[in-house]
């Protein structure tokens, strides 16, 4: 019974928060407030500093095969000239990681391991320069807390006006990998500068309903979804469609929707979440490069709640904070939480955490058991019908994903990937996308699929030396 949150709303609200004033304050043991991290914002209960970082050295890529030097099968450009591969996608397609995207995250990418493999020299990720290398800003998590906080990298950035979020234009050329988080796709038909604007002008006017004050949108924040996608469109362009247009891919990759599950449910999970605009998006991704004549591979989407963003907290742990049952609210009820009920990080529950007691958790506090929406429905009937319709290959990150989870996911060279949090190899630390290890997985993953669908010989990645490399440059 979630009030519909759009994307675009979605990404307006970023660390922003209501603090409720009917609240009795419990003790905690001094032994156990010694851990209980101070926020930097009263307001916002993760972020407790803000910090600066050298920007991250890039990884050195000696491992990766020579360009020119990969059997790429039937991929291969019948011109003779290198295959140009084109990717439309999300967050975890961008490198998106630790709550941000930066220079490092851009290129231990999933689509740049994989053209990097398949010895592409000309595939542009966008990179943002070295000298604006934090791109975003990013987080660092304190392991030190029992508290899940973080402090934010704010130097070296890549905006022009930090209070609009407006970024430099990237000068590089053609960028290949279209992705941003926040399901920038269903932005691809308007004319994104004009949107901008009218975002900002909206931001300053117009007061959020206090209901949607309440939900942590902390890793799609605010305005920079928009102002990411707008610094790889040229200015001149009417829309992202008619740039990618003008394009001529030999490859594609169509990586989509997971962050439509996410964006849900950060903000208090929303059933029956998928509808007509998200598969008309799909369909045009999937047209776009069906008349471009480019063979392309399709992703599945993996089982958002699987994530540790939505372990952080249980009803054993907050119960122990309170004499009080906890209760959240249900459309005009009040409904009894019990440990099927999944609690969100946001200002009100870590409020009960931290021994100030409720009355009654909001709806976007918690996600019910009646408002889950698993991609199961979307991956069997409408990926597989892609599938039927026009036979392009699939990668099933379902799948993988769920291996990963159980634990049960060792890479081909013998490297062991721990699900486990904070302190695995395949959650950043955000608690939702990749690190680059978890990204080296997928790429390994793609290209198993590409050399099975297109006869090509791509070898997949050593993660074992990648992580060793990684290790280098953290």
């Amino acid at each position: 019974m979630k009030t519909h949150i759009t994307v675009l709303s979605a990404t307006l609200l970023a660390f922003t928060f209501l603090a409720c004033s009917n609240v009795t304050r419990q003790e905690i043991p001094p032994q156990e407030q010694e851990n209980m991290a101070i926020p930097l914002d009263s307001l916002n209960p993760l972020i407790i500093a803000e910090i600066t970082r050298p920007v991250k050295p890039d990884p050195s890529f000696s491992w990766a095969p020579k360009t020119g030097s990969v059997d790429l099968g039937s991929l291969k450009n019948t011109s003779g000239k290198e295959p140009v591969l084109m990717v439309i996608g999300e967050a975890r397609a961008a490198g998106y990681r630790d709550g941000g995207l930066y220079r490092q995250g851009q290129l231990t990418s999933y689509p740049n391991l994989v053209a990097r493999q398949m010895g592409l020299a000309n595939f542009d990720p966008g990179l943002f320069d070295k000298e604006q290398g934090n791109g975003s800003g990013y987080f660092v998590q304190d392991p030190g807390s029992t508290l899940p906080n973080w402090s934010k990298v704010t130097n070296n950035l890549a905006f022009d006006n930090d209070k609009t979020k407006q970024m430099k234009p990237y000068t590089g050329g053609m960028v290949h990998n279209i992705s941003v988080p926040g399901n920038g796709i269903s932005k691809y038909d308007l004319n994104l500068s004009r949107i901008y604007s009218e975002v900002i002008d909206f931001e300053r006017t117009s007061p959020l309903p206090s209901s949607a004050l309440t939900a942590n949108y902390l890793w799609t924040t605010g305005l920079v979804p928009l102002a990411l996608i707008n610094r790889i469109i040229p200015a001149d362009k009417a829309n992202p469609w008619a740039h990618l247009k003008e394009m001529n891919p030999d490859i594609g990759i169509i990586d989509l929707n997971t962050d439509v599950y996410t964006i849900a449910d950060i903000a208090g999970g929303e059933n029956g979440l998928l509808g007509p605009r998200e598969v008309v998006q799909e369909r045009l991704a999937i047209n776009y490069f069906r008349e471009k004549k480019a063979p392309y591979i399709y992703m599945t989407v993996p089982d958002v709640l699987d994530f540790p963003y939505f372990k952080w907290f249980t009803l054993k742990k907050l119960a122990s904070r309170t004499k009080n049952p906890i209760y959240s609210v249900w459309g005009s009820k009040s409904v009894l939480a019990d440990n099927k009920t999944i609690f969100l990080p946001t200002i009100n529950v870590i409020n009960v955490l931290q021994g100030n007691a409720f009355e009654t958790l909001e709806e976007h506090d918690v996600i019910l058991p009646s408002e889950i929406s698993k991609p199961e429905w979307h991956n069997d009937f409408e990926v597989a019908a892609y599938v039927r319709e026009f036979g392009h290959p699939l990668v099933d990150f379902y799948s993988v994903y769920k291996k990963i989870i159980h634990g049960d996911y060792v890479s081909e060279d013998g490297f062991r990937i721990d699900p486990s949090y904070p302190n695995g190899n395949f959650f950043s630390s955000d608690g939702i996308h990749p690190t680059a290890i978890g990204q080296a997985v997928l790429a390994n993953e793609v290209i198993k699929v590409l050399n099975k669908s297109y006869k090509a010989k791509i070898p997949l990645i050593n993660v074992g030396m990648f992580a060793a490399e990684i290790e280098k440059v953290k």
